[in-house]
């Protein structure tokens, strides 16, 4: 039977008590996360209305490249998954601005000969603030297909603190339930997120574990 990780906010008093103990013993400087009230979702867009990278973002690298659709973020319409011309590695999510903002940023004669027309900055965490920008030559747009049947989320934050970031291609099954997240305590998730409720629900595996156990979500970001 499926157990309930720590952070389920309907605690019994006997619990809450046992919590107040390990609390008053932690070590100075730490504090229990607070209770998840309603799971909350962030849709990344790192430019400003003006063309402005958001405060606390930077870039460090430069490369050109081609972008395609985002595999990891297929929900947001300015994630897109972009291959860099000089090392042919994918990155994924990247986000463009707005066509009319991306035009303007890249206005310069230079650019243009190389039939440049936008800028993509990529990230690998959403706590990521060194990014890669990429000038963009080709563009196809944002995902077509139906996605009421996929995950759109690409990274979560557990109730404990605990963030995941979403993976492909790792063929592991668990109770009918495929390996979805990588999370940053050793530990996975599997199948998506349960959006039913206020508070969003997930199962966990813990590093070195064989058990599932249903967790909360705090954040979900596309």
């Amino acid at each position: 039977m499926l157990q309930q990780r720590k952070g389920r906010t309907a605690l019994a008093s006997g619990l809450a008590a046992a919590l107040l103990v390990l609390t008053a013993c932690a070590s100075p400087g730490t504090a229990p996360a607070p209770p998840v009230d309603e799971t909350r979702t962030v849709t990344l867009q790192p430019f400003t209305p003006e063309g402005e990278l958001t405060p606390g973002l930077r870039v460090m690298q430069e490369v050109s490249g081609r972008c395609v659709p985002s595999v990891l973020s297929p929900d947001n319409d300015h994630a897109r998954r972009c291959f860099a011309t000089e090392t042919s590695v994918a990155m994924d999510p990247c986000y463009v601005p707005d066509p009319e903002l991306g035009r303007r940023l890249v206005d310069h004669e230079e650019l243009r000969e190389l039939g440049i027309f936008t800028v993509a900055v990529c990230l690998a965490t959403p706590e990521q603030t060194d990014l890669t920008r990429i000038y963009v030559a080709e563009d196809t747009g944002v995902y077509s297909a139906p996605t009421n049947s996929v995950d759109p989320h690409w990274a979560l934050e557990l109730a404990d603190g605990t963030r995941c970031v979403k993976v492909f291609g790792v063929k592991e099954v668990r109770e009918n339930l495929h390996l979805s997240y990588s999370c940053d305590d050793g530990g996975y998730l599997y199948g998506i997120p349960d959006e039913e409720l206020r508070v969003w629900m997930i199962h966990y595996r813990e590093k070195d574990s064989d058990e599932l156990v249903y967790t909360e979500v705090r954040t979900a970001w596309k």
